[in-house]
């Protein structure tokens, strides 16, 4: 994002050098210095695209973009740079930080884009990360777990009421108490020849394929990207389910594959919140990350195969109550340095009482989002 930078920096030398300039002669400026092209109202930078607005000094209500023009640059950083009397300020309008369509939007559905967002209904901050220039690179991260279609399925939900299915897990007596007891079958899994056995052999599959595989992380597109290595790992479709991999050990295990490049900001998408209590709450089941982390540069790659109810693992997990529907508890996140968890001298444990706390937290989603 280094262009974008440049940019954003050039236009606020730009507003404190002429305080009285307006959007048209910001916009100007920009097109003289970086030489976008243009697509309607859309400026199209190296890497990022900006569209310019104008506000007064306090809120931001005014008509910014139709969701159909914005399919067209959702795969980079889109920037609304906001002109106001006295100040310029920028915010990513991806359609993960949308609240909701406002605008002629009574025709929205998932497979009818229809409307038009306001400035409104860019998200300030998303999950406590300010919507500012300096916290762009771990937004971005962000959004780029997160696919278009996922995207309006939520924005029609959170704009019509419509729910494009109802996925919400209602666990049985049973059920609640198989799922809670999931901890205590990740901690054996870790003693398990048949789990260690498994992970032997994923790791081997790295280094056969290793190549290939050094090929597939150099994608710029997160999801292209993730794609290309499970399809690697797994020798062939991904799966786009629960998990990328099946195998059994005293009950079903489900492994999916996760990427970490440890030269970029990322944020992995993890799981389906209600889809993981769903299966956990099936005897003996264990659902694990075979993690990669690659270091693209020196060429190196390393994996581990560890339950989602490992320590480190749980502290990495974030919730994201953006996307909990009314009908759906929403999906988890990977988040912070996980290069660590690849190193091979790195020590898996699983406590079954922080894991069953982090279980029941899961279930209680709704009512937090609720309340958010």
């Amino acid at each position: 994002m280094s262009e974008l930078q440049d940019a954003i920096s050039y236009i606020s030398q730009m507003k404190v050098d002429a305080q009285d300039i307006d959007k048209a002669g910001l916009q100007g400026a920009f097109i003289e210095r970086f030489r976008p092209t243009q697509k309607r109202s859309v400026f199209i930078g190296n890497g990022y695209a900006f569209r310019f607005c104008e506000a007064q000094a306090g809120g931001f209500s005014n008509t910014v973009l139709s969701l159909s023009a914005l399919s067209n640059h959702d795969a980079q950083p889109l920037v609304l740079v906001i002109n106001r009397p006295q100040s310029v300020s920028f915010m990513l309008a991806n359609a993960t930080f949308l609240k909701k369509i406002s605008h002629s939007s009574h025709q929205l559905r998932t497979d009818n884009i229809k409307g038009s967002f306001n400035g409104s209904d860019v998200l300030s901050s998303f999950e406590g990360i300010e919507n500012t220039p300096g916290h762009f690179d771990d937004l971005f991260a962000h959004h780029q777990a997160f696919t278009w279609q996922e995207n309006v399925e939520r924005l029609v939900e959170q704009t019509n009421g419509i729910v494009a299915r109802d996925g919400l897990f209602r666990p049985t007596k049973e059920q609640l108490s198989t799922l809670l007891d999931a901890g205590e079958r990740a901690a054996a899994a870790l003693d398990d020849p048949a789990f260690q056995a498994v992970e032997a052999e994923l790791q081997s599959i790295l280094s056969e394929r290793s190549a290939d595989l050094l090929d597939a992380a150099m994608h710029d597109n997160v999801n292209l990207r993730g794609n290309a290595i499970e399809q690697i790992i797994t020798g062939g479709k991904n799966a786009h389910g629960l998990g990328d991999i099946e195998r059994t050990l005293d009950g079903p295990l489900i492994i999916d594959v996760k990427t970490k490049l440890l030269d970029r900001a990322s944020a992995p998408k993890a799981y389906n919140i209600d889809n993981a209590l769903d299966f956990l709450a099936t005897p003996g089941s264990v659902f694990a990350f075979f993690l990669v982390t690659i270091d693209t540069k020196r060429r190196i790659l390393e994996g581990r195969l560890l339950p989602i109810l490992e320590t480190s693992i749980i502290a990495a997990t974030r919730v994201q109550f953006h996307w909990a529907g009314r009908l759906s508890r929403g999906v988890t996140q990977l988040t912070g340095n996980l290069g660590a968890l690849s190193n091979p001298q790195f020590e898996a444990a699983v406590d079954p009482d922080q894991a069953r706390t982090f279980l029941q937290t899961l279930l209680d989603v709704k009512q937090e989002a609720a309340l958010a």
